[in-house]
């Protein structure tokens, strides 16, 4: 077994004056609208409505459009209530088993010391109860089983912050987790980042969704794993880069985006789920930065790992060398 890897992580009308009217009694639900709403636009929050509270709520809202809302008394007020309640956890129950089945699908068969934390288990299906969209309910069900065979893996500040995270912020950030070496990403000229169509505001993005940190002076520093010369691993997605040096004091110190506690937790289950994998032209860059500081680079491929620190089976290492530039 090889031993890898370096430093452990780190959403408006107006309406005109009019004559004064009799004080009306309140009444709950929405107000009825003082213009026609479009079509289109009534289309789509009738679709929202129904998505979210159901058919009788829709129903509801439509009476109002149409200004003939039946009388809004107890008995109809309660029987909304319970429709709707029913229709919330029938959605979220089937959301729960959906991310269930996926977890005994790819659930191993071992597990490491340490009891599970139910308190953790609660706010887990809390929060994963709301999630219908499959890229999402994937990743749920990934941080589960990465639960359930090591305790205290997913730390509960992950499962508060997902569901802020929207479509769109998670295909931005499965671009740039393609460049996660463990827990940072190295810092390289920004032209490169936008050539993978990651632009500064792209990462300062990121950076709002909680998931990395983009100080300017975030660095990683690496010292030797031997004693007679310089020598690291970095552990990149499915590759392996071996950093040496001559001298046997040598530092590497690598300027860097970290990830933070729920970006890299997040990454991981990208990762686990074949979302991720090393980038040939990042790899190259990394390579020609390594050089210019006087650093030796050999690659391997990682055929199996133990864990996200320690690398069990892997091709022989071979020399890289970046040419020009």
């Amino acid at each position: 077994m090889s031993t890898l890897g370096g430093d452990p992580p780190l959403v408006g009308t107006q309406a005109g004056p009019s004559a004064p009217e009799p004080e009306a009694a309140p009444q709950l639900g929405l107000p009825k609208p003082s213009s026609p709403t479009t079509a289109p636009a009534l289309a789509r929050l009738n679709e929202m409505v129904v998505a979210a509270l159901g058919t009788a709520q829709r129903d509801w809202v439509r009476g109002l459009q149409l200004r003939h809302a039946e009388p809004m008394g107890d008995g109809s007020l309660a029987s909304r209530v319970s429709e709707r309640l029913d229709h919330v956890e029938n959605r979220r129950q089937l959301n729960i088993e959906a991310i269930l089945q996926r977890a005994l699908r790819i659930l191993a068969d071992e597990v490491e010391d340490g009891a599970p934390d139910l308190d953790w288990a609660a706010s887990f299906f809390a929060h994963a109860a709301d999630t219908a969209e499959p890229e999402f309910s994937r990743i749920w069900a990934r941080l589960l089983v990465q639960e359930v065979r090591r305790p205290g893996a997913v730390p509960r500040s992950v499962l508060n912050r997902l569901p802020g995270v929207p479509k769109s912020g998670l295909a931005l950030f499965r671009r740039f987790a393609a460049f996660a070496v463990n827990n940072f990403v190295i810092r390289l000229e920004q032209s490169f980042f936008d050539r993978k169509d990651l632009t500064s505001d792209d990462i300062l993005l990121l950076e709002e969704y909680g998931l990395i940190r983009t100080n300017r002076d975030l660095n990683r520093v690496f010292q030797s794993q031997r004693e007679d010369r310089f020598s690291t691993n970095l552990l990149y997605a499915d590759k392996a880069l071996r950093i040496t040096h001559d001298q046997p004091d040598k530092q590497l110190v690598l300027a860097c985006y970290r990830l933070t506690e729920f970006g890299t937790a997040l990454c991981r289950a990208l990762f686990d789920e074949g979302e991720v994998r090393s980038d040939t032209d990042y790899i190259i860059e990394v390579v020609r930065l390594l050089q210019r500081q006087g650093f030796h680079t050999a690659q391997a491929n990682i055929l199996e790992r133990s864990d996200e620190q320690v690398v069990s089976r892997h091709t022989p290492f071979c020399e890289i060398v970046a040419l020009g530039r």
